[in-house]
């Protein structure tokens, strides 16, 4: 076969090379198989499946994580389960009910006249510039030995350091306490005392170890804490307030303990001193965790402020008045015959005080409350026992009328009063 014969178009003359070509160019679109709403059912289909996928694996993820929450927490309560075996927090019943000492034993005070008793925490409100920090100050002579006692009440030393945290006007605080201490104390202060200045690294009411790693860096049994509020951001949140005091807790368990300073409410009821926790700022577990309160007010810059006992791990002490030397730095008690009950009970000799008249003066109203009236007769008993003062009279409570206090002094004194009057 010649190739003329075998490329020879067929005798159809009809036949056209190009006729197919165009007839598939220009032939209709076919119309499609599926419809759109089948489509749309499919697409469905398959997104469910992939979401149904995707949850299964979350699933299962989330199941292994609550699981190794358990798990994890199951190990940590074993490991603590066998630290408390062996820590010294845990005592047998008989032991932490009944091995009690008589009184709680003094930090600052004596007998039961205690202001700051082992493993609790003092704290020291006041507004600004009344002297928080001199009282502080004296407190940290006493603890180290350089004086015996504070506004009159002993203080037992310390063998080991006292940290004070000065994160509150450090400079200011550096002058205030400077004053206290002399040349000549130099070397022995260089030994016992360490200061830390400006913020902690940390916030008190976030890290509750911190007080326990500050007071181990500078090889302290005593934190002087100056002041709260640079300790802990928020403290009239409870959950800061609850975050601090548990730091607070820490450091006490661990033998450190604390002396904080904090501040006040503006003013009391008609502008006058707080006479309860509620004066302090801040939410109620600074106060509520706190052995001691000890409240000072006045003015800024007054050489003559008071001193109430809010909180007592046993009795009650003050109210009195402090004065403050602004050569020495140190403060005293102010006898203030006003106020003072030895001295009133010698102006009246013959007629006697009752409770009545001791609350008014001690606690400057006209009409003591019920409570105020029962700390009054306290105070009285007790100069009683000191044999300062002598009862008569029933005792009855009424309203502190019945029984009157009358100076223990010898009869010869008291005859000289009535002859003359």
């Amino acid at each position: 076969m010649t190739d003329g014969e075998r490329y020879a178009p067929p005798p159809d003359d009809r036949w056209d090379p190009w006729g197919g070509f165009e007839a598939t160019v220009n032939s209709p679109r076919p119309e499609p198989v599926i419809d759109p709403e089948a489509a749309r059912e499919i697409l469905e289909a398959r997104r469910a499946a992939r979401l149904a996928e995707e949850t299964e694996r979350e699933l299962i993820r989330l199941r292994a994580r609550r699981a190794a929450e358990k798990q994890f927490a199951a190990e940590e309560a074993e490991e603590a389960k066998r630290e408390a075996a062996n820590s010294s927090r845990v005592h047998d019943g008989a032991t932490f009910l009944l091995d009690l000492p008589a009184t709680p034993p003094a930090i600052w005070g004596k007998g039961d006249d205690v202001i700051w008793s082992r493993d609790e925490s003092l704290v020291i409100v006041g507004p600004q510039g009344v002297g928080k920090t001199t009282l502080a100050g004296q407190l940290l002579r006493a603890l180290v030995g350089l004086q015996p006692e504070v506004l009159g009440f002993p203080v037992q030393c310390v063998d080991a350091r006292v940290g004070y945290l000065a994160m509150d006007r450090p400079e200011q605080a550096r002058r205030a306490l400077g004053r206290m201490f002399a040349e000549e104390e130099r070397s022995y202060i260089a030994e016992m005392l360490r200061f830390w200045s400006g913020p902690l690294p940390s916030d008190a009411a976030v890290d509750p170890e911190i007080f326990v790693r500050i007071a181990s860096r500078l090889g302290a049994e005593v934190l002087f804490v100056d002041s709260l509020k640079d300790a802990a951001i928020g403290l009239s949140k409870d959950e800061v307030g609850a975050g601090y005091n548990r730091a607070r807790q820490f450091a006490l368990a661990e033998g450190i303990q604390m002396v904080e300073l904090h501040h006040v409410v503006k003013n009391g009821a008609d502008g006058k001193a707080p006479r309860n926790l509620a004066g302090v700022y801040g939410s109620t577990w600074l106060t509520s965790g706190a052995g001691s309160v000890v409240m000072l007010w006045g003015e800024a810059g007054d050489p003559i402020v008071e001193l109430n006992h809010l909180k007592q791990p046993i009795n009650e002490i003050g109210p009195f008045k402090i004065r403050h030397n602004r050569e020495t730095g140190l403060c005293e008690v102010f006898h203030d015959e006003s106020t003072d009950v030895i001295a009133l009970a010698r102006r009246a000799p013959t007629g006697g005080l009752s409770a009545q008249d001791v609350a008014c003066c001690l606690f400057s109203t006209e009409k003591p409350s019920t409570a105020q009236l029962e700390k009054a007769r306290r105070r009285l008993d007790r100069f009683v026992a000191d044999g300062l003062l002598v009862q008569r009279g029933d005792g009855g409570r009424g309203r502190g009328n019945a029984a009157r206090w009358y100076p223990a002094a010898p009869s010869r004194w008291f005859e000289g009063v009535e002859e003359a009057s």
